[in-house]
């Protein structure tokens, strides 16, 4: 049996639209701030951009998610 982490990171953008990256592998006891922290410098420099290209605008949510997954036998 495997689990597997992951953060996604969302965001809106400047045309009312949402965006989302996802974090393979995020460190153990990451906290909302500090996902913040990094997700606001995304924002700011202009890292990535929406669908269509538009920037973002904001940073909205985070969530960790983990999945299990087991070898059928």
């Amino acid at each position: 049996m495997a689990d597997k982490r992951v953060v996604y990171l969302k965001f809106a953008t400047v045309n009312g639209k949402s965006a989302s990256i996802t974090i393979s592998g995020p460190r153990t006891g990451l906290t909302l701030e500090q996902a913040k922290t990094a997700a606001n410098a995304l924002v700011a420099n202009k890292v990535i951009l929406g669908s269509g290209d538009a920037p973002l605008a904001s940073f909205t949510s985070a969530s960790e998610v983990t999945t299990q997954s087991k070898d059928l036998q």
